[in-house]
């Protein structure tokens, strides 16, 4: 496993020794968030919500991964609206941070938007580790087996699959490859903890992952 794709994609589990960083149960299989509260919707609701959902979606930074790295995604939709929202703002907390390193910049503006607390304090410092090395990363990443399992209104978790091993370590100025793909890597597990907050972004807050686990064979 590379060390540049490890760190950037927040993994505990990389380098050497056992993992032990995945104890807590995986959340299950997708799930809708909220049941109706039995009352009428009206003609004027509607728009409204529709409304916030521009708005929200207009806000959104701009993420390019440019043209030598690109996130594959899976199960991308379910049809459940709160799933495929939270399914959508997790896969912004993986864009944000591989774009912080592609354009090396510890500040970019995606990073807060998808990311908070802990998460966030951690994401920015393990981009800072990787930008300080002039490190980047450079062929296609595919995230799988992904699912939901909503709390409340406004927590969920979300447990997905990530396969890097076409994914070279490169040096970001040269371009040239620093650490090959290792076509025998073994995908990680990531189970993430998330939010909605009052913009109506689902965004991580915690997260962990384990290397080799039997939900990502």
């Amino acid at each position: 496993m590379s060390a540049v794709v490890c760190t950037a994609l927040l993994i505990g589990a990389c380098g050497g020794g056992d993992d032990d960083s995945a104890d807590d149960p995986i959340p299950g299989a997708d799930q809708s968030a909220t049941e109706n509260d039995g009352e009428d919707n009206t003609d004027t609701e509607a728009p409204e919500e529709d409304t916030a959902d521009d708005d929200t979606d207009s806000d959104r930074p701009e993420i390019d991964l440019g043209d030598d790295f690109e996130n594959i995604y899976e199960d991308d939709e379910t049809g459940d609206e709160t799933t495929d929202a939270i399914l959508r703002d997790s896969r912004g907390y993986f864009d944000a941070v591989d774009a912080a390193i592609i354009h090396q910049d510890t500040e970019h503006p995606a990073l807060s938007y998808y990311i908070t607390g802990d998460a966030l304090v951690a994401s920015v410092d393990l981009v800072s580790t990787i930008v300080g090395k002039g490190e980047s990363a450079s062929g296609t990443a595919r995230i799988f087996n992904r699912s939901v399992e909503v709390f409340d209104e406004e927590t969920a978790a979300v447990s997905f699959c990530r396969d890097f091993s076409e994914v070279d370590d490169i040096d970001h100025d040269s371009g040239d490859i620093a650490t090959p793909a290792d076509p025998s890597a073994k995908p990680t597990l990531y189970v993430t903890r998330v939010e909605l907050n009052d913009v109506g972004v689902w965004q991580t807050i915690e997260y962990r992952g384990e290397r080799g686990a039997s939900e990502c064979n």
